[in-house]
Formats: C-alpha cells, sequence, structure tokens
C-alpha cells in the first residue's frame, strides 16, 4: 500500500469515526457542546499528525508531482506546497546528480576470460512527471539495464580489448541506457568503470609479457644508442686531419709503452687503418710509418728505453742518424717520383 493510498485509507476511517461518534451520542442523548468540542479535537490531532503529507516546503532542487483522488493534477515547485488533506498528495522528486554504485557484475570474455567489473552510474532527474509516472524506481531500472549492457557489450570483445577500451565500453553503456531513460525523465551523466578484476592466472601472465615488453624495449633503445655512437665515431674520423691522425697513432702507442712488458710491439692493425684513411683522404702516411720504424730501430741500438723512445717519437726528437737516414730516404722518393 502506497501512500496515497494510506491516506485514502485514514480519511474513510476518520469520516466514519466521526459519524458513528454522533449516532452514538445523538442515541444516548449525550450530543452537548463538550462531546463535539471532544470530537472536534480528535479530528484536528489526526489531521495535524498527518500534517506532511499535505504540507510542504519545496528546495531550488526538488519538484512535487501532485495526485488528486489518484489522478495526476499538476508538478509544483520550488517553495510553499499544500494539497487538500485526504483528497490530494503527492511525491517529491530531487532534481541533483545522484551517484549510483553498481554491484559488481561477473562477466565473460569473447575469449571466455571470466572478468568482475565494478562500474558507477551518475543520473538525475530532468523531467519529474516522467520520473514519476513512466518508472517505479528509476534508480532500480538504470541499474538493471546497465548490468544487462554490460555483459552484452563485453561478451563481444576479447580481453585485450576490453583493458585497452575501457572509455569506449563507457561510450557504449552511456547510449544504451541513455535510450530508455528518455522516457523515464532521466539525463545520463555519465558511466565509468572503477575496475576491472582479471583471474589470477591471467593476472601473472599478463605482468610476465610485460616484463618481456620492457627487456625488449631496453634491447631496442641500447642498440639506437651504440648506433648513435658509430655514427658520431664515424663523422668524426672524416673530419680528422693528418696532423690529428700522426698524434692520435703515437698516443695509442704510448698508452701500448704504459704496460708492463718489456717489448714494444707496433699494433699492426692500428697501421693498415692509419694506411686506408691516408688512400681515403689523399695523406701520405706510408712514408710517416717507415720513418716511425726506422726512429725505432736507431733509438733502440743507442740503449734508450722504451719509454723514452716513445716521447721521442710522439715530440719528434730524432737522432741525427734517423734524420740523415729519413732525409735520404726522401731525396730517393722524390727522385723515382
Amino acid at each position: 500500500m502506497d501512500e496515497s493510498q494510506k491516506q485514502v485509507v485514514i480519511f474513510v476511517t476518520l469520516i466514519v469515526f466521526m459519524v458513528v461518534a454522533f449516532g452514538i451520542l445523538w442515541f444516548f442523548n449525550m450530543l452537548n457542546i463538550t462531546a463535539i468540542l471532544l470530537i472536534i479535537f480528535f479530528v484536528l490531532f489526526v489531521t495535524w499528525t498527518q500534517a506532511p503529507n499535505y504540507f510542504a516546503q519545496l528546495q531550488e532542487y526538488e519538484r512535487a508531482v501532485v495526485f488528486r483522488m489518484g489522478k495526476f493534477k499538476k508538478e509544483a515547485g520550488p517553495g510553499w506546497l499544500f494539497v487538500i488533506p485526504y483528497i490530494e498528495s503527492f511525491r517529491r522528486v530531487d532534481l541533483r546528480v545522484k551517484t549510483i554504485d553498481i554491484p559488481v557484475q561477473e562477466v565473460v570474455t569473447h575469449d571466455n576470460i571470466k572478468l568482475k567489473i565494478d562500474a558507477i552510474i551518475y543520473l538525475r532527474v530532468k523531467s519529474a512527471t516522467k520520473a514519476v509516472l513512466n518508472v517505479r524506481d528509476y534508480e532500480k531500472a538504470a541499474v538493471s539495464f546497465t548490468q544487462a549492457r554490460l555483459r552484452d557489450v563485453v561478451g563481444k570483445m576479447k580481453l585485450a580489448d576490453v583493458i585497452s577500451n575501457v572509455d569506449v565500453i563507457n561510450k557504449h553503456l552511456k547510449a544504451g541506457l541513455q535510450e530508455v531513460a528518455d522516457d523515464w525523465g532521466i539525463s545520463v551523466e555519465n558511466i565509468e568503470i572503477q575496475s576491472i578484476t582479471l583471474p589470477k592466472g591471467v593476472q601473472e601472465a599478463m605482468h610476465q609479457l610485460k616484463e618481456a615488453e620492457q627487456k625488449k624495449l631496453a634491447a631496442k633503445e641500447l642498440a639506437e644508442g651504440t648506433k648513435i655512437k658509430i655514427n658520431a665515431l664515424q663523422e668524426a674520423a672524416g673530419k680528422l686531419t693528418d696532423p690529428t691522425l700522426n698524434y692520435l697513432y703515437l698516443q695509442s702507442l704510448q698508452k701500448i709503452a704504459e704496460g708492463k712488458s718489456s717489448k714494444i710491439i707496433f699494433p699492426m692493425e692500428l697501421s693498415k687503418l692509419a694506411e686506408n684513411i691516408s688512400h681515403r683522404f689523399g695523406g701520405d702516411y706510408e712514408k710517416a710509418q717507415e720513418k716511425a720504424l726506422a726512429d725505432y730501430r736507431e733509438l733502440v741500438k743507442d740503449g734508450a728505453k722504451k719509454e723514452t723512445i716513445l716521447e721521442a717519437l710522439r715530440k719528434g726528437k730524432l737522432s741525427k742518424k734517423s734524420k740523415k737516414r729519413s732525409k735520404k730516404s726522401n731525396d730517393f722518393l722524390d727522385m723515382s717520383s
């Protein structure tokens, strides 16, 4: 029994009571002023206890749907509202946005993965009359429809699509609910999926896949860094001049001489590299190598230490014999050319 029916029952009971009371008093000749006042006082007391059902103050965010003898009469508010006791009734409607939590729903994806999805609805009443007349409980109806819609949408998607397209699912749910909510006088502000719970085994598999992707990305970044370094070295090598290459060559020999070995071995691979670069850039590094070897042998015969030999080669401090031999070698090369 709803509120309007209760009011009708109370009104009818009150009328019957008054008729019976007056009849009894008249039958026993007790109908006097005192009895009449008592009956009036009783009627006023019952009416006062039912005051909230026929007198109310509506706030700016509230509306009231008024019924007269069960039929819709008007939509009232905001402000003061007065209805005829036991003849009229009203239902108060809140127009503010309401937050409705949807119980955790278990759904199955297209690839047979069971998920637990928790969602929430934001809606408000835009027509109090429709919200009262067209649906019994719009909040419960919205929850039931969203649950059914959620099962339908997720059931057509694979797990990966569900996780990566949460916003798309929210839009589908909102659009579907709004289609039916228009008849209820309801505006769907938003629907949001708060959480998606995966089975434990699926979670572990996804974590392992994510870890593998991170390692792959790190290896790719390392390879890119190495590529950039090689390109930089190639660009720098192209700008090296002859004196710079000579200096770098002798610096390499100096590092070799700093070791613990008692012999100095000229790195042939470095010599070949210098020769290749000389052919590429037009420099004559073969003469430089021959000169360096001749000076080295001359200094070894003089009994110099390896550190002294390398320092002399680097600074160009050669013996007189070495200089003469180098000069003859150069004159011979000039004559042959």
